[in-house]
């Protein structure tokens, strides 16, 4: 599917934020760790590592939590690299999804319940036919380490009918766009 990209992030915050989630991507040389999602929001696609902020809990501890639950990895040096904004009319409702990158960590990487199987893909190979229709907008940003800030308005569950992502010097800058 075709969507269009702007790039600027102007605010139109007119829908109320609903869910906060994270989503972590570990990465080794040129490739990344993907996960096949066997449940739940995105199930049949292939995503990174993650899911809602709870209670009481840090956008980064959640990350970590996330990515210990789905695929047996505890992380030691999480970068939070960008913020993605899923405006969701169909719902009236928006999300927010906290992008984060991992190249150290302790453990074997391990299918979950969750995410099976789990498999790394080099960064030419990534399957973007099996995942969320915008993933191939910011990805390539994301794999870079590049501090960014997207916002993807959807129609319904499938069909992207704008995205608007910008490039940013420092995390705060894009953060601040997102909300």
């Amino acid at each position: 599917m075709k969507s269009p990209v702007k790039r600027d992030c102007e605010r139109d915050n007119t829908m109320s934020v609903n869910k906060i989630f994270t989503l972590v991507f570990l990465k080794k040389n040129s490739e990344v760790l993907l996960g096949y999602k066997t449940r739940g929001l995105g199930r049949g696609l292939w995503n990174g590592f993650g899911g809602k902020v709870e209670k009481n809990e840090t956008i980064a501890n959640c990350a970590k939590r996330e990515l210990e639950e789905e695929c047996s990895l505890v992380a030691k040096d999480l970068k939070h690299i960008g913020v993605v904004r899923y405006d969701l009319p169909y719902e009236n409702s928006a999300d927010i999804v906290h992008i984060f990158t991992c190249s150290q960590y302790d453990g074997c990487e391990k299918a979950s319940e969750e995410m099976d199987p789990i498999q790394w893909y080099d960064f030419s190979a990534i399957p973007y036919a099996k995942m969320w229709p915008d993933s191939p907008q910011w990805y390539p940003l994301m794999l870079k380490e590049k501090f960014f800030a997207a916002r993807v308005t959807y129609s319904d569950p499938d069909t992207i009918t704008d995205t608007k992502i910008e490039e940013f010097e420092d995390l705060a800058s894009a953060l601040k766009v997102a909300n």
